[in-house]
């Protein structure tokens, strides 16, 4: 009996043991506030150092990064289960006056390469106010869209954007310590640093627009040709890149200093050109297609593409821009023969008055001279 009671009460502590530990409240989880936060990136534009910036704008994605595992030389990289967004870069004619001398690559800025400049734009990173949810390392990646513009040379490579989202160890708060861009998704040491290039950052993308003149020139030769005659030119330019391209004019002052490529990527318009006189448009993109043709009148047009030979006709066809500048010399010729004939049929008439007025002459001084003897 009293056996059977001992190991009663034995159940009955044991039981109680139990429902004591587990009245014990377990340590109460840290419970953080979501945050977001903004950022940017850099966007150059690089053109000649003659040319206006052109009206283009370029477009990024923005996707979560993929998580990575902690292992005993690195840290975790998160994956936020928030989509940031990202802005554009949108370029215009009116950056044109802000632009910096050289390259976004020059190790002295104080000496710009030559001939070079380029325009800069800041894209604004967005994150949502729940995008951070513990501290850590969260991984985004960026690309740029949009490669299509006839001339860009684009900035294909990825960026992998890593914000650093730190916790306060007094109250818990969490906040960005920092954002970090780079071309490589490289892990992170324990000590917070790079594992492959520490060192090597990146700020953003670096376009290139590949810039090239179209030229074309007038004379006037023949016996009849009227060197201070204006000859009119239709210039029809298409695959353009839209904004307003500098025209310069040699020999005729009264045409445009400038032309506006439409949005659709074209243009259409008259220029007059007379003998000794040119006309250059300036750093058209690389791919564009320029065909120039002129009203010749009662003139024989010929033309030289470049240096080739000249050709009959007044319209140069399309020359598209791909390697180089190119010009197109028009050459108007009027030449014009004296009618020989009808100075033959009066020649006879005319003599026969000169004979007839030489007799007339004759016989009136005769007739004077014989009164005077009588």
């Amino acid at each position: 009996m009293k056996t059977r009671f001992s190991k009663l009460m034995a159940i009955v502590m044991v039981f109680a043991l139990i429902v004591a530990f587990a009245a014990i409240p377990a340590s109460a989880a840290t419970t953080y506030t979501p945050i977001g936060g903004t950022t940017e990136i850099t966007k150059n534009l690089v053109v000649e150092s003659d040319a206006n910036i052109p009206d283009i704008t370029f477009g990024y994605t923005i996707t979560r990064g993929t998580p990575v595992a902690a292992t005993s030389n690195t840290i975790e990289i998160l994956a936020s289960e928030v989509t940031a967004s990202i802005g554009n870069a949108a370029f215009s004619n009116t950056d044109t006056a802000n632009t910096i001398a050289g390259l976004p690559t020059d190790a002295d800025p104080q000496q710009p390469t030559a001939g070079k400049k380029y325009a800069q734009k800041q894209v604004t990173v967005t994150f949502p106010a729940n995008s951070f949810t513990k501290p850590g390392v969260y991984r985004y990646v960026i690309n740029e869209t949009d490669g299509q513009k006839p001339g860009v040379t684009y900035d294909t490579t990825s960026r992998y954007l890593d914000v650093f989202v730190v916790a306060d160890p007094a109250t818990n708060v969490l906040s960005v310590d920092s954002y970090v861009l780079r071309n490589s998704a490289t892990t992170i040491g324990t000590d917070g640093s790079y594992t492959s290039d520490p060192d090597v950052k990146s700020s953003g993308y670096t376009n290139t627009v590949t810039q090239y003149d179209f030229q074309f020139s007038k004379a006037i030769t023949g016996n009849q040709g009227d060197k201070n005659k204006l000859f009119t030119f239709t210039l029809n330019i298409t695959n353009a890149i839209p904004g307003t391209y500098p025209v310069e004019t040699t020999g005729v002052s009264s045409n445009v200093s400038s032309i506006t490529i439409g949005s659709d990527g074209t243009y259409t318009g008259n220029i007059d050109l007379t003998d000794g006189s040119s006309v250059r448009i300036v750093n058209l993109n690389k791919d564009a297609v320029c065909t120039v043709s002129e009203d010749a009148e009662d003139y024989t047009p010929t033309h030289v593409i470049d240096s080739g030979s000249s050709v009959s006709g007044n319209n140069s066809g399309q020359i598209t821009l791909a390697d180089a500048d190119h010009s197109v010399a028009f050459t108007n010729t009027r030449n014009g023969i004296i009618p020989t004939g009808v100075l033959l049929t009066v020649a006879p008439f005319a003599i026969g008055l000169l004979l007839f007025g030489a007799l007339a002459i004759f016989f009136i001084a005769r007739k004077k001279k014989r009164a005077e003897e009588e």
